[in-house]
């Protein structure tokens, strides 16, 4: 009911932006202007109406909408009628009020009221109600985009992307964020912790973000990031200085968090599971920074990190049990075009499930 109220008040505002004098130089029209009731340029509600044309209906709750086209007219400070407009759409609203100079207003005819689908008789009276009115659809839409944003964070995890392309040091980390506020962050196989706040500053989403420990990664990430949620589950984090998209990823095989691979035992209690190590090998790339394989390129695992110096034993990449809970295997890629190997130890583990 209070989001439709705010609805039918604002549409009412409408009606009243459009003036009945198109005679510039009418001076009976202007005599009948409130001073009381002008909204001047550098006002906050003047920057409220602004930012309501400024809405994205596809990108925003919008619970304030304009009925285009209508007249509004701008006054100077002696009350003189300085420009009629007619506008059509909101990105031109939105224009035409960031240029209204300092010193001038608009003006709007009070009391504006109107008769609710309940039958209850609405009125605002002067320009504070109708501030009052505009605050508490801003502070509905608030409500609604943080219940939002914590319900966002609270599912699944989020995959970092770099906005700039040259820069990578981030690219595919993972934020794992807690109910608490609490998140453990991987990167190239590294795990950090700590926490983001996520609050408004006025109508203007932020996540504070802070890591427990100090360090590289710490210097990069603790800051206040401006945070714009986007559709199909995508924020963007920004800051003066650098940028970065955040996905949302609710399946887990999508990403790569560390080196650790669990399965579940194949009979309860016998800490023995099957692992396809084959499935493994995008993860064990991507975290280790190294470049997609070649058909001339070869990977191998080992039980051993001597058989994987030598190429010995190697062990099957479709079907593997294990012989200890938690047992370290060893990873050998070699890249033809650079004749150079690497050795890379993993972890899997059997899980009761």
């Amino acid at each position: 009911m209070k989001k439709q109220l705010l609805k039918t008040t604002l549409l009412a505002l409408i009606g009243f932006l459009s003036f009945s004098c198109s005679d510039l130089d009418d001076n009976e029209e202007i005599g009948t202007v409130d001073l009381v009731n002008l909204i001047e340029q550098e006002s906050e509600l003047f920057g409220l109406i602004e930012r309501v044309a400024k809405t994205d209906d596809e990108d925003e709750i919008t619970c304030i909408k304009f009925l285009y086209s209508f007249t509004m007219l701008e006054f100077d400070s002696s009350l003189m009628v300085v420009n009629q407009h007619v506008v059509s759409s909101d990105p031109q609203f939105s224009v035409l009020l960031e240029n209204i100079p300092a010193g001038n207003s608009i003006g709007i005819s009070f009391p504006i009221q109107s008769t609710l689908a309940s039958g209850e008789e609405f009125l605002i009276q002067n320009k504070d109600e109708l501030k009052i009115a505009i605050d508490d659809c801003i502070a509905l839409q608030q409500d609604q985009i943080a219940g939002n944003c914590r319900q966002l964070l609270q599912e699944c995890v989020w995959i970092v992307s770099h906005d700039d392309q040259t820069v990578d040091a981030y690219e595919n980390a993972v934020f794992d964020v807690a109910d608490d506020g609490t998140f453990k962050f991987y990167n190239n196989g590294e795990l950090h912790e700590g926490t983001w706040i996520v609050y408004f500053i006025e109508d203007e989403l932020h996540t504070n973000v802070t890591f427990d420990e100090p360090g590289i990664t710490a210097d990069d990430w603790n800051f206040d990031w401006k945070t714009q949620i986007l559709p199909d589950n995508i924020m963007t984090f920004t800051n003066s200085n650098e940028s970065f998209t955040l996905t949302q990823e609710c399946e887990e095989e999508n990403y790569c968090t560390q080196l650790i691979f669990s399965e579940c035992e194949d009979v309860v209690g016998s800490e023995i599971s099957e692992f396809v190590f084959q499935d493994y090998i995008p993860c064990i790339l991507q975290i280790e920074d190294l470049a997609e394989l070649t058909t001339d390129d070869t990977i191998a695992f080992y039980e051993t990190v001597t058989d994987a110096d030598t190429e010995t034993n190697p062990l099957s990449q479709s079907s593997y049990q294990n012989t200890l809970p938690e047992q370290t295997i060893y990873v050998r890629v070699y890249y033809l075009t650079i004749d150079e190997f690497f050795i890379i130890p993993i972890t899997i583990r059997s899980t009761s499930c």
